[in-house]
């Protein structure tokens, strides 16, 4: 399988978010377990840095999978275009025009629905137990 620059530029962002997060889970267990007691401050920080790192690589991570499916929806369509398969290109619709009067009235009308009986006058209808 042909892996190209894209992809490997993808392994190694996954990489790098790999070792930031051991990295920072190494110093918040390093800076924890040198302090007396229970520090809230480095903790904090570790978690907000952990956060952050999921965030970036997730949404680098997320534009170099839209880039290598763009890339090879652009390639698909190229092979398409090679073979000459093209489709017939209809005439583009007018959107925000009215149709011309006659095509209007050329169009066959839809059937009026249909009406509902009369209701029975003398009949008033109440709920029963």
């Amino acid at each position: 399988m042909k892996t190209d620059a894209m992809v490997w530029v993808q392994r190694t962002v996954g990489a790098v978010f790999a070792v930031g997060v051991v990295a920072l889970i190494g110093a918040i267990v390093g800076q924890v377990g040198q302090a007396e007691g229970l520090p809230p401050l480095p903790i904090f920080v570790g978690l907000l840095g952990i956060v952050t790192l999921i965030l970036l690589s997730g949404a680098c991570l997320a534009l170099i999978s839209l880039a290598i499916s763009a890339r090879r929806g652009a390639d698909a369509l190229r092979r398409l275009a090679g073979q000459g398969m093209a489709a017939p290109v209809a005439a583009p619709a007018r959107v925000f025009s009215q149709p011309p009067l006659r095509e209007v009235v050329a169009e066959p009308q839809p059937e009026p629905a249909p009406t509902r009986p009369a209701r029975p006058v003398g009949r008033i209808l109440v709920a029963e137990r």
